[in-house]
């Protein structure tokens, strides 16, 4: 990677949306869906995603139980099923990024490579498979 790699820095989703057979647009986890996504000049990448409604829990939930899934099923399923994250390496080549997933939230993702085709737009990152375009816009370094 060098200092010229357009993907390098924070990104935040603005939105993620899956076209339907009928062409009508559904927003995943809703319009004001929650995510960054990061990329290091090193090669590395993060990517979190939140559906914004998601049940809050207690906050002072201490971090040494979060490891032991003391949660109930009902609520561990909830917070799975409006959550995702993995992280990894990437790799870019002509109109693609591959995501090297290293960890993740789903299981069967790490080892694999995400690939995903791309296209910068007006300071944009756009971010598509199939159906599916997540549209990010580069953060600006919070002081």
């Amino acid at each position: 990677m060098t200092g010229t790699n357009p993907f390098v820095g924070t990104w935040k989703l603005v939105s993620w949306e899956v076209t339907q057979p009928d062409g009508t647009i559904h927003y995943l986890y809703t319009k004001d869906v929650v995510g960054y996504l990061i990329y290091t000049a090193d090669g590395y990448m993060s990517a979190e995603i939140m559906d914004p409604d998601r049940q809050q829990s207690d906050p002072n939930f201490p971090l040494e139980f979060a490891g032991s899934q003391t949660l109930p099923d009902a609520d561990r399923a909830w917070a799975y099923s409006t959550y995702l994250s993995y992280c990894g390496t990437y790799t870019v080549e002509g109109d693609t990024v591959t995501h090297h997933v290293k960890a993740g939230l789903i299981p069967s993702w790490t080892g694999s490579e995400q690939v995903r085709h791309f296209k910068f737009d007006h300071g944009f990152l756009i971010i598509g498979r199939g159906n599916q375009k997540l549209t990010w816009e580069r953060v600006v370094k919070h002081v």
